[in-house]
């Protein structure tokens, strides 16, 4: 084993080369590359150590100083006696340099886990404090994908505590001890070698799977392609510049990220230099006068709101004259919700000519939407808000809601989400049937009415049922006008005009976004897993299956009506004829009322209606055993009732005379207490409530396991589990069947099985 001496900048081992030997390192220094990670080795250090358990080097070995090796054959741990025979002096090194290059391995570890931590937290903290700003700036915050799919980092293989404290203390050890621990015990130092080389291998692969990670993840903060944390927080100071708000704060912000990025060592120093250099640059003073310039540019628009609503429904003069008269003086009015014959007639007038101005405008709007034109953010508003009158809402609250219209489609309009705007295109477009008018006919009912008052002739009946603008006129006069008068909350009092007096915070606080209503929906699904499950019939004739059953999930229709309101209320329980249709709910666009609550009444009516609608004529027969039967009887024979105390009993009278001895009112009141208490183990209801509920709207796994073990919940919920359980076999049963037979069974139905493990 004489010494070789190596010049610098030569290879002494390739990556992927069989294994053959190892060079303990004498003097000089070898720079082993190994994934993507760089390891200093120096005298005292063995070259190759790392790949005793390969059958290939998985690293690349470089000479960085002219080095002295001794090389030592050795392809298995068996070729250690052989060495150590020959050289017993290096069983000491061996072992030494074994647990040393461990600990320097376990460093990379440490700091790319520091690295990946930091930056995690980070993401997180800074993403927050940017929607706080956006909250206090009422601008709706950016959402970056990545950091919605970005979850923390489990490592498969990570290096445990107890590990890496064991390479600690046997690094802190002194040579003499661990001279005189190993000796010429060869076959603790394999075990030494073969322990540490494992350590090492999972750690460098971790430290590459952190890698990937913080690679993957790291454009959420800066990114060449844009679309990142540092534009968020850019466009939200020119947003907060341009409205002439408080920046400290957006400043501070903006100032962290830049010491983050700068000192991270994730990213491109050019890159921080030449972003932070554009936002360093820019004239926020400039940003804001240019958007004030538009702004008064904007302002003689608005001034002119009711005139340029009338011209673009193309109103003529004397009636436009008419409207505006009538229009001023419902404005002038001292109480505009007063009783007096006077007050009445005025606001009557006013919100004659609100519908009849809309109507015209919403088919003037599609007209020239069709022709390729572009709705002016005056017309949106009003189609959108019901904002006809620029003195009566008042120049901040104008702004706000101008604003608020640009970003109206991200905000409160998805799949099933409309503004009343997007619904009446959507009846129009035949997207959607009209709705129920207040007798609970539908469109084709309504028709059929009018033939047989005379109003229409036999011979127009086909044209007029499928007449799309007398759908959308239908949907107008009855589901519109009704709607919106109830969710304001004022059914004798309403107006449609709006008007400043009828907002008591910022619009954007009032706004009822997607985001609110969907996280209030969902609160009621996490308990109630059940409520928009409907069933769906699976056929396949080829495989024996003639029609079977299995679960879906129907979202319900959400509309938003032109108000700012206080109530919510379901409208139907479904589109039309088939139950499998989605129902629909409406809300006001703005509320200062609690959502959870309006949501909750939603849904309890919900529940109510289309269980009466599955049940038809049956819905209050006992032997159908379904909710609607089950609190019919109960409330219609409550006095009877033995198990129910004179204590409980009274209670039932009050809720009932409370309801206006409406059945689906007082079960609403009973359903909000059995989400909100009751699903948390808080008892409020008497057995006889509790029982109906278990057993028609089943908590959610999560919320069952909550409350299974007390005694009034166990048997409702363990009959209803070995349900599920018979249900979930059945169906898995016949999807077997289908599948052997070569046939194809649709996702919808294998989602079915989902739902069963709820």
């Amino acid at each position: 084993m004489e010494p070789i001496t190596i010049e610098a900048g030569k290879k002494l081992i390739n990556e992927n080369d069989p294994v053959d030997s190892m060079y303990v390192v004498i003097a000089g220094e070898i720079v082993q590359q190994w994934r993507g990670q760089t390891l200093s080795l120096g005298p005292g250090t063995v070259v190759g150590l790392s790949d005793a358990l390969n059958h290939q080097y998985e690293a690349d070995y470089t000479v960085k100083e002219t080095a002295t090796v001794i090389k030592c054959n050795y392809k298995t741990m068996a070729d250690f006696d052989v060495i150590f025979k020959e050289q017993p002096v290096y069983i000491f090194g061996f072992a030494k340099g074994a647990f040393r290059q461990c600990r320097d391995v376990f460093k990379i570890y440490d700091a790319y886990k520091k690295k990946v931590d930091d930056f995690t937290d980070y993401c997180r903290g800074i993403n927050t404090e940017y929607r706080k700003l956006c909250r206090a700036a009422s601008m709706t915050p950016v959402e970056i994908p990545l950091l919605e799919e970005m979850e923390p980092l489990e490592l498969k293989n990570e290096i445990l505590k107890w590990e890496h404290d064991y390479i600690d203390s046997l690094n802190s050890v002194d040579n003499k001890e661990i001279e005189n621990i190993y000796g010429k015990r060869t076959e603790i130092v394999n075990g030494v070698i073969g322990i540490s080389c494992g350590y090492m291998a999972r750690a460098i692969e971790c430290a590459e799977t952190m890698g990937f990670y913080i690679e993957e993840f790291s454009p959420i903060l800066l990114s060449q392609e844009r679309g990142d944390m540092f534009e968020s927080l850019f466009n939200l100071r020119i947003y907060m510049a341009e409205r002439g708000m408080e920046q400290d704060g957006i400043i501070k912000l903006m100032k962290m990220l830049y010491k983050y990025l700068s000192t991270c060592g994730i990213y491109d120093k050019q890159l921080i230099k030449e972003r932070w250099a554009e936002y360093d640059s820019h004239d926020f003073a400039a940003s804001a006068a240019a958007f004030d310039e538009a702004k008064v540019q904007k302002q003689a628009e608005f001034t002119q709101t009711f005139e340029h609503i009338c011209e673009f429904a193309e109103v003529d003069e004397d009636k436009q004259n008419e409207y505006r008269k009538q229009l001023d003086d419902y404005l002038a009015l001292s109480d505009r919700e007063g009783k007096e014959d006077n007050e009445r007639r005025i606001r009557k007038k006013a919100v004659d000519l609100f519908y009849d101005i809309y109507r015209k405008t919403f088919f003037r709007a599609l007209e020239f939407e069709a022709m390729g034109g572009e709705l002016d953010t005056i017309i949106l508003m009003f189609l959108n808000f019901g904002y006809i009158d620029y003195e009566a809402v008042g120049e901040e609250l104008t702004y706000q809601l101008a604003d608020l219209v640009e970003r109206l489609e991200t905000l409160c309009e998805s799949d099933h989400l409309f503004t009343i705007y997007k619904w009446l295109r959507m009846v129009y477009q035949a997207d959607r049937e009209p709705s129920k008018n207040e007798l609970d006919l539908d469109y084709r009912g309504f028709v059929l009415e009018e033939r047989k008052s005379g109003n229409i002739p036999e011979s127009e009946m086909q044209t007029w049922m499928n007449d799309q603008e007398q759908k959308v006129i239908f949907e107008i006069d009855n589901f519109f006008k009704s709607a919106n008068r109830t969710t304001s909350g004022k059914m004798t009092a309403f107006c449609p005009v709006l008007t400043k007096e009828d907002f008591g915070a910022e619009p954007m606080r009032l706004l009822l976004t997607q985001a609110k209503l969907m996280e209030a929906m969902n609160k009621i699904e996490e308990v109630d897993y059940g409520i928009f499950l409907r069933e769906g019939y699976f056929t396949d004739m080829d495989a024996g299956v003639k029609s079977e059953a299995y679960l879906k999930r129907v979202e319900p229709d959400i509309i938003l009506l032109p108000n700012v309101g206080m109530r919510a209320m379901m409208w139907q329980e479904c589109g039309g004829i088939k139950v499998d249709s989605p129902g629909r709910f409406v809300f006001p666009m703005f509320t200062l009322d609690d959502i959870d609550k309006m949501m909750i009444y939603c849904c309890g009516a919900f529940r109510w209606e289309i269980c009466r609608k599955e049940q038809g004529s049956r819905w209050n027969d006992i032997g159908s055993e379904c909710l609607t039967s089950d609190f019919y009887d109960y409330f219609t024979f409550y006095r009877k009732n033995k198990d129910l105390s004179a204590e409980n009993k009274e209670k039932v009278k009050t809720l009932l005379k409370s309801s206006r001895n409406n059945m689906r009112e007082a079960f609403t009141k009973q359903y909000t207490i059995w989400i909100n208490f009751e699903a948390q183990g808080s008892i409020r209801l008497n057995k006889a409530e509790r029982n109906i509920l278990n057993k028609h709207c089943t908590f959610s796994k999560a919320y069952r396991a909550k409350v299974k073990s007390h005694p009034m919940f166990e048997q409702g919920i363990s009959r209803h589990e070995i349900k599920q359980s018979q249900a979930l076999h059945h169906l898995k049963t016949i999807i077997d069947k289908v599948e052997k037979n070569d046939g194809v069974v649709p996702d919808e139905v294998k989602k079915g099985m989902e739902y069963l493990k709820m």
